[in-house]
């Protein structure tokens, strides 16, 4: 195997299940990357950071529970699986309905080698071509989640590996942090971007699913795409066990008793902070543990630093043009004055006063006593000086996740070893030799 390639990368193939597969030497030869994976538990995390790749399934040793294999392929639609049987395996029709339901192409054992890297091969180039039509999957765009602090970059790479997949995933923050602006992203990124996006105001269905305005169910709506439940903790017991069972089996009863069938991912949000599970009852408990798959936590606007500035910069540009304003920078004591504010409030705060500065803006740059944002006096602090201290906290806060591993930190911070010492000495941050020992 090339030790070069890495995962994710366009080569790549997936295999669960078989030993001693003598195809395997063959395609590793030809220069792909195999990764093995025998535990399903583990596969959910292998097949997030893979990305779209070429899945081999072997089913011919019984390896897996076929329902569990089933649900893992069904939630990674960005995966092009094929399938290894025995020859008398494709009389067991669930075994037959797996193959039709979620496999490209299947292959009896002894597998013929070189007509499965004839395949393999075909997929690859299939993804090659889908990623040339459809440049955007895995993308999108960073309204809301801009930012160069280790925190924000860590969301975003979450977000873009997180699309991917089709697993719940549970979005968690203080209110006003942009949880929704998460939620959009994750669509957005995913196989599901040109599918319908419901969102849901869960305190607002208490007896049923039918949106007020359109006169339609969020659920049917919602089929092949996804279903954004905001605030899930404020469902009615009903629509929890419908999610329940949506999540269980992929199905739901509608008002008239029938049965439907549907395909949706579930993205939900809270404010609430989890640490305490008991303070839950027990349905919603069961709820949360059903869509805590994936869990993404969104930070407060006070723990981003000197990104308040480049995200106010950019609300302000964003709404100048939607309300014709003159405004396009702010002033050295404005900025300031943003980073100094605690914004209890968070981005929703931040938006609104962005927008009331922008309307009553008079000139192009915005000063500090045209923000409705409380001063503190008492603490004269330039710019520069608050600038520096982000830098720091930062550069502390990326050692502290690296565990004190100086090329492993500036890997996070996309800046080279040389330029992360420089920062370090800047700020008096050089650890003595035996504390960050390397490797």
């Amino acid at each position: 195997m090339d030790k070069r390639n890495k995962i994710g990368a366009a080569n790549s193939i997936v295999v669960f299940g078989g030993v001693n597969q003598k195809w395997l030497p063959s395609m590793e030869a030809a220069g792909w990357s195999c990764h093995r994976c025998y535990d399903l538990r583990a596969a959910e995390s292998l097949l997030l950071e893979m990305g779209p790749c070429i899945g081999v399934v072997d089913l011919s040793n019984d390896d897996f529970s076929l329902h569990s294999l089933a649900a893992l392929v069904n939630r990674n639609k960005q995966v092009r699986w094929i399938a290894i049987v025995r020859d008398e395996q494709l009389s067991n029709e669930a075994i037959s309905q797996f193959i039709v339901n979620f496999c490209l192409d299947y292959f009896s054992t002894p597998v013929p080698c070189e007509r499965l890297k004839q395949t393999i091969g075909h997929q690859s180039g299939m993804l090659a071509l889908e990623r040339q039509v459809w440049p955007q999957l895995g993308q999108f765009g960073q309204q809301g989640l801009q930012g160069n602090t280790p925190i924000m970059k860590k969301l975003r790479d979450q977000v873009k590996r997180v699309a991917l997949s089709d697993v719940p995933v549970l979005i968690n923050g203080e209110i006003g942090t942009g949880k929704l602006v998460v939620a959009e992203a994750l669509h957005q990124a995913s196989i599901r971007a040109k599918k319908p996006f419901a969102r849901v105001n869960c305190e607002t269905v208490q007896a049923g699913w039918i949106d007020d305005v359109e006169r339609q169910s969020y659920l049917d709506y919602a089929n092949n795409g996804v279903l954004l439940l905001d605030e899930f903790t404020l469902l009615a017991d009903e629509r929890k066990k419908e999610i329940l069972k949506i999540l269980s089996d992929g199905t739901y009863y509608r008002p008239d008793g029938s049965i439907l069938t549907v395909d949706i991912r579930i993205i939900a949000t809270s404010s609430h902070n989890f640490d305490d599970l008991s303070e839950l009852d027990t349905l919603t408990r069961d709820l949360y543990f059903r869509l805590n798959v994936i869990s993404l936590s969104v930070p407060a606007l006070r723990e981003r630093g000197s990104d308040i500035v480049l995200l106010a910069e950019f609300l302000l540009l964003k709404y100048a043009r939607q309300y014709n304003s003159v405004a396009k920078s702010f002033s050295e004591q404005a900025q300031v004055m943003l980073l100094q504010y605690q914004w209890p409030g968070n981005v929703r705060e931040l938006i609104s006063q962005i927008k009331r500065a922008v309307l009553l803006a008079e000139n192009k740059c915005i000063e500090a006593e045209q923000l409705d944002i409380p001063r503190i006096t008492e603490d004269k602090q330039s710019l520069k000086k608050i600038r520096e201290e982000s830098e720091r906290t930062a550069l502390l806060t990326v050692l502290e996740n690296n565990k004190g591993q100086i090329s492993a930190a500036a890997r996070e911070l996309g800046v080279s070893r040389a330029t992360m010492y420089r920062l370090l000495n800047k700020h008096d941050l050089i650890p003595p030799p035996r504390c960050f020992r390397q490797g």
